[in-house]
């Protein structure tokens, strides 16, 4: 009865989100995963500095994600190609990347006074179990399984890390010799890329995304159609920005939170399926599978209602489904889990709608 009573709640608060917005005939899956080549927690001995240093760890996102390793990209795409769409093509993600982190021995050197990058592809030779990332990633490309979109250059607010890191403030400087921004504290770890203090930094955010273009089109050798801001944070101001330098869509929550100039207060701004705005359209996640984020959740099932709901309405089923979900560098425990409940969600999929597509963010302009 429980599970009866979640579906049909998981049921309505996705016919809500689909009722708006242009429709489509066919049955088409897109399962959007961010943050891609972004630090998080280094080791697992990182993760146990933190918890002696008495910072709020427990219910952090921190506690389980990090770097893919290449053990965890090899399972993934193995439970990908294990489930094919009616076309015959395989399950496949959207993997929404970040294209540079911080070069925290550039930074240090230079007394914390001026920003430096990497990029990502640099990051994952530091790591132990990550040196052939960049070349899995190309294969899974490959057989089709995981197609890169771009996230941003880095997942970091770097005024208000930089600052923070100028005024000397002990956890985060505590966070910064273990190679990682977390704060120890709620506000996100400076991770809302594109939020502002004030308007003016707006051209800011677009220099930086002129380079993650650059960087992306470089190590892809194609240029990335779609876009989504960390932590669904941006100014509408950007969207123009982005359609000149050839972004057909932007991924989104329901509702896009746009800065105000103080953190954490946002203007929540509506947005339906393929709405057209300046110059792009609006792609709406409407389908969640987020196993890591709350785990005593049935997340096949409330998903499975979600995708429904999609279909009822003419909708594509866009599934949120964030990295940390597939990553067991950290806790093991964590990527069985979310692999284990991606194969049964798959599975179910396939069996209930043959008729349904998996596509890429990208490829949704061949059915609109």
């Amino acid at each position: 009865m429980t599970s009866k009573f979640s579906y049909l709640k998981s049921f309505a608060a996705a016919a809500d989100i689909n009722r708006k917005g242009k429709n489509v005939k066919q049955k088409l899956i897109i399962i959007e995963s961010d943050d891609w080549g972004a630090i998080r927690t280094p080791s697992k001995e990182a993760l146990g500095f933190f918890e002696k240093k008495g910072f709020d760890i427990a219910n952090s996102i921190y506690k389980n994600d990090a770097l893919a390793s290449q053990d965890d990209l090899e399972k993934l795409f193995e439970v990908l190609q294990s489930y094919k769409g009616a076309d015959g093509k395989p399950a496949v993600i959207t993997a929404n990347s970040i294209m540079a982190n911080p070069d925290f021995e550039k930074i240090k050197a230079h007394d914390f006074q001026n920003y430096f990058w990497e990029p990502f592809t640099e990051t994952f030779k530091r790591y132990p179990k990550h040196q052939n990332n960049f070349q899995l990633w190309k294969h899974g490309m490959d057989e089709k399984v995981f197609r890169p979109q771009l996230h941003g250059r880095e997942h970091l607010n770097i005024k208000r890390w930089m600052k923070a890191l100028q005024s000397k403030h002990e956890a985060i400087l505590t966070s910064f010799d273990q190679q990682t921004t977390y704060s120890g504290k709620g506000d996100y770890s400076f991770m809302e890329a594109y939020d502002w203090d004030v308007p003016e930094e707006v051209k800011e955010h677009e220099t930086i995304i002129e380079e993650a273009l650059k960087i992306f089109e470089e190590h892809f050798g194609f240029r990335s159609k779609s876009f989504i801001a960390p932590c669904y944070n941006w100014d509408t101001k950007l969207e123009s920005f982005l359609s000149h330098h050839g972004i057909d869509w932007i991924q989104s929550l329901r509702s896009q939170l746009q800065p105000t100039g103080v953190f954490d207060n946002y203007l929540s701004i509506r947005h339906s399926f393929a709405q057209p705005q300046n110059g792009l359209r609006y792609n709406v996640r409407n389908c969640f599978f987020e196993p890591s984020m709350l785990p005593q959740k049935d997340w096949v099932n409330a998903c499975l209602a979600q995708i429904q709901a999609a279909f009822l309405f003419s909708k594509p089923a866009v599934i949120c489904s964030h990295r940390i979900n597939f990553v067991g560098f950290i806790n093991p425990k964590n990527g069985d889990r979310g692999l284990n409940d991606l194969n049964q969600l798959l599975k179910a999929i396939t069996r209930k709608w043959p008729d349904a597509k998996f596509i890429t963010t990208d490829e949704l302009s061949n059915y609109i």
